[in-house]
């Protein structure tokens, strides 16, 4: 049986803070951030245009991406994006309210 796949909508910076929280800034902590969906997301954002032209990266990062995730690659997303600031004591990030689908939280 194939495993379940939640398709989720997220712009492209969306995907930046995704992937900011759950590989760059998280250390280590919180596993299971190398699965196919991860290396989807990085090689989706390695496409960003190599230009300092406003608009083109604008266009970039405003740019809607449907991704397909295991429902545990959205649980790993959402301690990411909940847990890591945590461990920082900083402000959890925008993307909970503004990019991240609402129906994916489950806090």
């Amino acid at each position: 049986m194939a495993e379940e796949k939640m398709k989720i909508e997220l712009t492209m910076y969306g995907i930046a803070e995704v992937l900011k929280w759950c590989i760059e800034r998280n250390h280590g902590r919180i596993a299971g951030v190398d699965t196919a969906g991860f290396k989807q997301m990085q090689t989706l954002l390695a496409q960003r245009p190599q230009v300092n032209d406003y608009f083109t990266l604008d266009q970039f990062w405003k740019k809607p991406v449907t991704l397909e995730l295991t429902k545990e690659e959205v649980e790993t997303i959402d301690r990411c994006l909940y847990d890591i600031p945590n461990f920082e004591n900083v402000q959890l990030p925008q993307i909970r309210h503004k990019f991240w689908p609402k129906q994916a939280a489950t806090h």
